[in-house]
């Protein structure tokens, strides 16, 4: 009996040990090296991913972008639910305030809708592979009105172009990209200046940009 018992013990023991290594290990998003590019450059070098990465953070950034485009339609209980597939840092943190004020507040009757044709390039990976940098170039940009109850487009406005620079985040449990962060939204005639310098936050004083 008593050896018995022991040899239970040591098996509970060895499934704890690895269902709490399991848990704490993070999956890496991916087993291939990053590259870098521009060694040595000044404001030029940075990590990039495969191209498998780089189109799967397109991806999941372009499903985020849809999911915000639906969540205004969906209740508190699976908004609240979905939203932490889709964002995280400080956008997550935004967003669960949106959605807390929205239940004291009461469900607004007008939905605003943003949508665009998004051209995206992927920047300047962290040397551990977890964020990354996109630049969101959307053009026709347009800001449709709707009623939440019939979902009948009320109004549509026109933005024209625009292009934003958010940093995304990987979580490593699921591999999913999430976009954690607007860094900037870039000035009009960005294109034209001789170079891009790519960092993954601003000063503190960045005059008219947000």
């Amino acid at each position: 009996m008593g050896e018995w018992f022991i040899a239970l013990i040591v098996v509970v023991a060895v499934v704890a040990y690895a269902v709490h290594t399991w848990r704490r290990d993070p999956v890496q998003p991916w087993n291939e090296p990053l590259q870098r590019l521009h060694p040595g450059v000044a404001d030029k070098a940075e990590w990039m991913a495969s191209e498998s990465t780089v189109q799967r953070v397109m991806a999941d950034y372009l499903a985020a972008h849809s999911w915000l485009g639906e969540s205004g339609f969906l209740n508190y209980n699976s908004s609240s639910r979905q939203v932490r597939d889709y964002l995280s840092g400080s956008m997550l943190a935004e967003m669960e305030r949106v959605l807390l004020n929205s239940t004291r507040r009461g469900r607004a009757r007008f939905v605003g809708v943003l949508r665009a044709h998004h051209h995206i390039t992927v920047r300047r990976f962290s040397d551990d592979g977890l964020t990354c940098l996109i630049i969101d170039r959307q053009s026709e940009r347009r800001m449709a009105t709707y009623d939440y109850w019939t979902r009948q487009r009320l109004h549509t406005q026109d933005l024209g172009s625009g292009a934003m620079v958010y940093k995304m985040s990987c979580d490593p449990l699921t591999r999913r990209w999430k976009i954690d962060e607007l860094i900037q939204q870039l000035p009009v005639g960005w294109e034209q200046l001789p170079a891009l310098r790519m960092t993954d936050a601003l000063p503190d004083a960045a005059g008219r940009d947000i």
